[in-house]
């Protein structure tokens, strides 16, 4: 497996060719199609941000659905070939999905997915008490 200096960097020498398997899923906000929410093991960018992604088509840039969504503010966090931008449908749902708690778990999607940054990134940490931005419009 190839070792990561620079995540741009390795996407472009890499072709998307090698799976990518350092992540922390935390759910899929929809199921046709499939997209799941993660984030990055070590993300090599000091912005804190989540990945959401079509799922089967392994978000390959051209091929199926890739975009990364800041924490702080409502607002995309575009960066080679995650630039897909989600319609009015998909934000509702993914801001049902954020405040939903499942089952079971005793916290919000938001909360796992604010604590799975600070667990996978130590270079950027965020407030384990941040607010949720409203999704609901993403500049």
């Amino acid at each position: 497996m190839t070792k990561i200096k620079n995540f741009d960097e390795f996407v472009d020498s890499n072709k998307k060719q090698e799976p990518l398997l350092e992540m922390a899923r935390v759910g899929f906000i929809t199921q046709f199609p499939v997209l799941e929410i993660y984030v990055h093991t070590d993300d090599p960018g000091n912005i804190p941000h989540f990945h959401i992604r079509d799922y089967k088509k392994d978000g390959k840039s051209g091929k199926g659905f890739h975009t990364c969504i800041e924490y702080r503010a409502n607002r995309y966090f575009h960066h080679n070939g995650n630039e897909d931008v989600l319609n009015s449908d998909l934000r509702k749902t993914l801001c049902d999905f954020l405040k939903r708690t499942e089952e079971d778990e005793i916290e919000s999607n938001w909360n796992i997915l604010v604590k799975e940054w600070n667990r996978n990134n130590s270079n950027a940490k965020i407030p384990t008490n941040l607010p949720m931005p409203d999704y609901m419009t993403i500049e």
